[in-house]
């Protein structure tokens, strides 16, 4: 169990990934770029300042959010 707690501790202390932008934040019009669009560059930019603090991306964002990958 002392790992389980200096992992949830490890990935307490890595950078949050950016807020997804809500559905009603998107106008619809076709915009370019859109705000999904800057969603999906900070996202990317996230994933590889995770990758390099030797973490996988898809790993971290399941323990921050409470869940195991893929469930």
């Amino acid at each position: 169990m002392p790992g389980d707690v200096a992992g949830l501790t490890a990935v307490a202390d890595l950078p949050r990934p950016p807020q997804e932008p809500g559905p009603q934040e998107c106008c619809q019009r076709g915009c370019d770029p859109c705000i999904l669009d800057y969603y999906d560059r900070a996202m990317e930019r996230w994933e590889a300042r995770i990758r390099a603090l030797g973490h996988d991306p898809a790993e971290v964002l399941a323990a921050q959010r409470g869940m195991t990958p893929g469930g």
